[in-house]
Protein backbone atom coordinates (compact mmCIF):
# COMPACT_ATOMS: atom_id res chain seq x y z
CA UNK A 1 0.00 0.00 0.00
CA UNK A 2 1.29 3.42 -0.95
CA UNK A 3 2.02 5.54 2.10
CA UNK A 4 1.83 9.31 2.53
CA UNK A 5 5.62 9.52 2.66
CA UNK A 6 5.92 7.98 -0.80
CA UNK A 7 3.45 10.47 -2.25
CA UNK A 8 5.18 13.46 -0.65
CA UNK A 9 8.44 12.35 -2.26
CA UNK A 10 6.89 13.18 -5.63
CA UNK A 11 8.43 16.63 -6.20
CA UNK A 12 5.56 18.20 -8.14
CA UNK A 13 2.89 16.83 -5.84
CA UNK A 14 4.88 18.04 -2.84
CA UNK A 15 4.91 21.58 -4.25
CA UNK A 16 1.16 21.45 -4.81
CA UNK A 17 0.64 20.10 -1.30
CA UNK A 18 2.91 22.79 0.13
CA UNK A 19 0.95 25.39 -1.80
CA UNK A 20 -2.23 24.01 -0.25
CA UNK A 21 -0.84 24.34 3.27
CA UNK A 22 0.40 27.89 2.67
CA UNK A 23 -2.80 28.94 0.91
CA UNK A 24 -5.01 27.46 3.62
CA UNK A 25 -3.00 29.34 6.22
CA UNK A 26 -3.66 32.48 4.22
CA UNK A 27 -7.39 31.74 4.06
CA UNK A 28 -7.71 31.30 7.83
CA UNK A 29 -5.53 34.31 8.65
CA UNK A 30 -7.60 36.35 6.22
CA UNK A 31 -10.85 35.32 7.90
CA UNK A 32 -9.56 36.08 11.39
CA UNK A 33 -8.24 39.50 10.34
CA UNK A 34 -11.51 40.39 8.64
CA UNK A 35 -13.56 39.23 11.62
CA UNK A 36 -11.35 41.47 13.77
CA UNK A 37 -12.13 44.42 11.48
CA UNK A 38 -15.87 43.86 11.95
CA UNK A 39 -15.42 43.54 15.71
CA UNK A 40 -13.39 46.74 16.03
CA UNK A 41 -15.76 48.76 13.83
CA UNK A 42 -19.04 47.45 15.28
CA UNK A 43 -18.28 45.50 18.48
CA UNK A 44 -21.93 45.28 19.55
CA UNK A 45 -23.49 44.43 16.19
CA UNK A 46 -24.23 40.75 15.49
CA UNK A 47 -25.82 41.95 12.25
CA UNK A 48 -22.48 43.25 10.95
CA UNK A 49 -20.83 39.91 11.71
CA UNK A 50 -23.66 38.06 9.97
CA UNK A 51 -23.28 40.39 6.99
CA UNK A 52 -19.57 39.65 6.84
CA UNK A 53 -20.16 35.89 6.80
CA UNK A 54 -22.80 36.29 4.09
CA UNK A 55 -20.17 37.87 1.84
CA UNK A 56 -17.89 34.85 2.40
CA UNK A 57 -20.66 32.36 1.57
CA UNK A 58 -22.38 34.07 -1.38
CA UNK A 59 -19.54 33.37 -3.85
CA UNK A 60 -20.06 29.62 -3.35
CA UNK A 61 -23.62 29.95 -4.66
CA UNK A 62 -23.01 32.59 -7.31
CA UNK A 63 -19.51 31.93 -8.64
CA UNK A 64 -18.84 28.20 -8.06
CA UNK A 65 -21.33 26.94 -10.69
CA UNK A 66 -19.74 29.26 -13.25
CA UNK A 67 -16.16 28.52 -12.18
CA UNK A 68 -16.48 24.78 -12.78
CA UNK A 69 -17.21 25.30 -16.47
CA UNK A 70 -14.14 27.49 -16.97
CA UNK A 71 -11.73 25.34 -14.94
CA UNK A 72 -12.17 22.48 -17.42
CA UNK A 73 -10.96 24.73 -20.24
CA UNK A 74 -8.20 26.69 -18.50
CA UNK A 75 -4.67 25.64 -17.63
CA UNK A 76 -4.90 24.52 -13.98
CA UNK A 77 -1.43 25.70 -12.97
CA UNK A 78 -1.84 29.17 -14.46
CA UNK A 79 -5.30 29.44 -12.91
CA UNK A 80 -3.96 28.68 -9.43
CA UNK A 81 -1.05 31.10 -9.75
CA UNK A 82 -3.34 33.85 -11.04
CA UNK A 83 -5.84 33.23 -8.23
CA UNK A 84 -3.17 33.44 -5.52
CA UNK A 85 -1.73 36.64 -7.00
CA UNK A 86 -5.19 38.19 -7.24
CA UNK A 87 -6.05 37.23 -3.66
CA UNK A 88 -2.73 38.64 -2.47
CA UNK A 89 -3.38 41.94 -4.25
CA UNK A 90 -6.99 42.24 -3.05
CA UNK A 91 -5.94 41.58 0.55
CA UNK A 92 -3.14 44.14 0.20
CA UNK A 93 -5.62 46.82 -0.90
CA UNK A 94 -7.62 46.50 2.34
CA UNK A 95 -4.98 47.90 4.77
CA UNK A 96 -3.63 50.31 2.15
CA UNK A 97 -6.90 51.93 1.11
CA UNK A 98 -9.99 50.54 2.86
CA UNK A 99 -9.21 49.97 6.51
CA UNK A 100 -10.12 53.43 7.77
CA UNK A 101 -13.15 53.93 5.55
CA UNK A 102 -16.66 54.35 6.91
CA UNK A 103 -18.94 52.77 5.79
CA UNK A 104 -17.11 49.49 5.30
CA UNK A 105 -18.72 48.46 2.00
CA UNK A 106 -15.39 48.51 0.11
CA UNK A 107 -14.09 45.95 2.62
CA UNK A 108 -17.14 43.74 2.10
CA UNK A 109 -16.63 44.02 -1.65
CA UNK A 110 -13.02 42.91 -1.19
CA UNK A 111 -14.19 39.99 0.98
CA UNK A 112 -16.61 38.88 -1.75
CA UNK A 113 -13.89 39.10 -4.41
CA UNK A 114 -11.38 37.14 -2.31
CA UNK A 115 -13.80 34.26 -1.79
CA UNK A 116 -15.00 34.47 -5.40
CA UNK A 117 -11.43 33.97 -6.61
CA UNK A 118 -11.11 31.03 -4.22
CA UNK A 119 -14.02 29.39 -6.08
CA UNK A 120 -11.68 29.08 -9.07
CA UNK A 121 -8.58 28.15 -7.05
CA UNK A 122 -9.96 25.17 -5.13
CA UNK A 123 -11.36 23.10 -8.04
CA UNK A 124 -8.27 23.84 -10.13
CA UNK A 125 -6.07 22.46 -7.33
CA UNK A 126 -8.09 19.25 -7.01
CA UNK A 127 -8.20 18.76 -10.78
CA UNK A 128 -4.43 19.03 -10.96
CA UNK A 129 -3.64 16.14 -8.60
CA UNK A 130 -4.19 13.34 -11.18
CA UNK A 131 -1.61 14.99 -13.44
CA UNK A 132 1.08 14.91 -10.74
CA UNK A 133 0.88 11.38 -9.33
CA UNK A 134 0.43 7.97 -10.90
CA UNK A 135 -2.94 6.24 -10.72
CA UNK A 136 -1.83 3.84 -7.98
CA UNK A 137 -0.95 6.81 -5.74
CA UNK A 138 -4.01 8.94 -6.53
CA UNK A 139 -6.19 7.68 -3.68
CA UNK A 140 -3.47 8.33 -1.10
CA UNK A 141 -2.73 11.76 -2.62
CA UNK A 142 -6.39 12.79 -2.38
CA UNK A 143 -6.56 11.39 1.15
CA UNK A 144 -3.51 13.44 2.16
CA UNK A 145 -5.14 16.61 0.85
CA UNK A 146 -8.33 15.84 2.78
CA UNK A 147 -6.53 15.07 6.05
CA UNK A 148 -4.29 18.12 5.73
CA UNK A 149 -7.33 20.30 5.02
CA UNK A 150 -9.22 19.02 8.07
CA UNK A 151 -6.26 19.54 10.40
CA UNK A 152 -5.45 22.92 8.90
CA UNK A 153 -9.04 24.14 9.25
CA UNK A 154 -8.61 24.04 13.03
CA UNK A 155 -4.89 24.62 13.44
CA UNK A 156 -4.61 27.65 11.15
CA UNK A 157 -7.64 29.31 12.74
CA UNK A 158 -5.87 29.18 16.09
CA UNK A 159 -2.57 30.40 14.63
CA UNK A 160 -4.42 33.10 12.67
CA UNK A 161 -6.13 34.38 15.81
CA UNK A 162 -2.82 34.56 17.67
CA UNK A 163 -1.14 36.41 14.80
CA UNK A 164 -3.99 38.94 14.55
CA UNK A 165 -3.61 39.57 18.28
CA UNK A 166 0.16 40.06 17.96
CA UNK A 167 0.39 41.89 14.63
CA UNK A 168 -2.96 43.68 14.85
CA UNK A 169 -5.28 43.78 11.87
CA UNK A 170 -3.10 45.83 9.52
CA UNK A 171 0.02 43.73 10.11
CA UNK A 172 -1.96 40.48 9.78
CA UNK A 173 -3.37 41.58 6.43
CA UNK A 174 0.08 42.50 5.11
CA UNK A 175 1.32 39.06 6.18
CA UNK A 176 -1.75 37.48 4.60
CA UNK A 177 -0.93 39.11 1.29
CA UNK A 178 2.64 37.79 1.40
CA UNK A 179 1.37 34.28 2.20
CA UNK A 180 -0.76 34.20 -0.94
CA UNK A 181 2.23 35.32 -3.01
CA UNK A 182 4.34 32.54 -1.45
CA UNK A 183 1.65 30.01 -2.34
CA UNK A 184 1.78 31.22 -5.94
CA UNK A 185 5.57 30.90 -5.90
CA UNK A 186 5.39 27.27 -4.76
CA UNK A 187 3.01 26.47 -7.63
CA UNK A 188 5.28 28.19 -10.19
CA UNK A 189 7.89 25.43 -9.74
CA UNK A 190 5.45 22.61 -10.48
CA UNK A 191 6.20 20.81 -13.73
CA UNK A 192 2.80 19.67 -14.89
CA UNK A 193 2.66 16.66 -17.16
CA UNK A 194 0.20 13.82 -17.39
CA UNK A 195 1.42 10.77 -15.52
CA UNK A 196 0.28 7.29 -16.46
CA UNK A 197 0.62 4.15 -14.44
CA UNK A 198 3.21 1.73 -15.72
CA UNK A 199 1.37 -1.34 -17.06
CA UNK A 200 2.47 -4.71 -15.71
CA UNK A 201 4.95 -6.47 -17.95
CA UNK A 202 4.62 -10.10 -18.90
CA UNK A 203 7.58 -12.21 -17.99
CA UNK A 204 8.08 -15.30 -20.03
Amino acid sequence: MVRYRQVIRERNFFLLWLGQIISQFGDRLNQMALIAIVYYKKPDSPFELAKFFSFTVLPSFIVSPIAGAFIDRWDKKKTMITCDILRGLIVLVIPVAFLELTPAYPIYTAVFLIFAVSCFFLPARLAMIPDLVSKDKLLVANSLFTVTGMIGAIFWFVVGGILVEILKVRGALYLNSVIYFLSALAIVFIVRKKIHSTPPQNVG
